[in-house]
């Protein structure tokens, strides 16, 4: 009797323990499968992650908007317009990313003491190739104390493919001037203006 009861005892116990590594196994393959099935699990950061994708903190690309912004004026006894440039100037680049020209991307950058502007276009227009076609800048507004003031209606400035390469394409508006309102401009000097299409009076 006491025989049968050992062997019985031995049977159950390699019973259990075939049961328990057979369990094992079977939870070892199921992990093992889903993290086939889903590769995102291998990234054990979200760093890794978002570099895997081509997003996040480090830019893939870069589109830059530049230009100056310029006001003019006429100084009595001589035959040429003398210029120099706007500081403080709030300039807006403009894009219509839809044929109804219903939906609208822009960016703004201040002018520098130079009268310069740089602007970093977002992100979403990066993969559209010709933006000189859809894009344009208009200076939103002069600095209060400033002297030159645009006379009529503020036009906008096209842009000019300037420059690409290293994953950077550059823009450029030229210049954008104004006239001194307060100046009485003479006969030459009106001449010369008039001839200048990138004077927005």
């Amino acid at each position: 009797m006491s025989y049968f009861s050992g062997c019985n005892n031995l049977v159950t116990m390699m019973n259990f323990i075939i049961s328990t590594i057979f369990i094992i196994f079977t939870i070892t393959l199921q992990a093992s499968t889903a993290k086939a099935e889903n590769p995102l699990q291998e990234f054990s950061s979200r760093e890794e992650l978002v570099q895997w994708a081509g997003y996040g903190e480090e830019k893939l690309s870069t589109v830059l908007v530049t230009g100056t912004v310029l006001c003019e004026a006429c100084l009595h006894g001589e035959n040429q317009l003398h210029a120099w440039p706007i500081s403080g100037a709030l300039v807006n680049v403009e894009c219509h990313t839809s044929t109804k020209r219903s939906k609208k991307s822009s960016a703004q950058a201040i002018t520098d003491e130079y009268g310069d502007f740089l602007i970093d276009l977002p992100s979403h227009l990066h993969g559209i190739p010709h933006l000189e076609r859809i894009c344009s800048v208009k200076v939103l507004r002069l600095p209060q104390n400033s002297v030159c003031r645009p006379a009529h209606a503020r036009k906008q400035k096209v842009l000019k493919l300037s420059s690409v390469g290293n994953g950077i394409r550059n823009y450029s508006a030229g210049e954008i001037k104004f006239l001194q309102v307060t100046s009485k401009p003479l006969q030459a000097c009106n001449e010369r203006g008039s001839s200048d299409k990138q004077i927005a009076w």
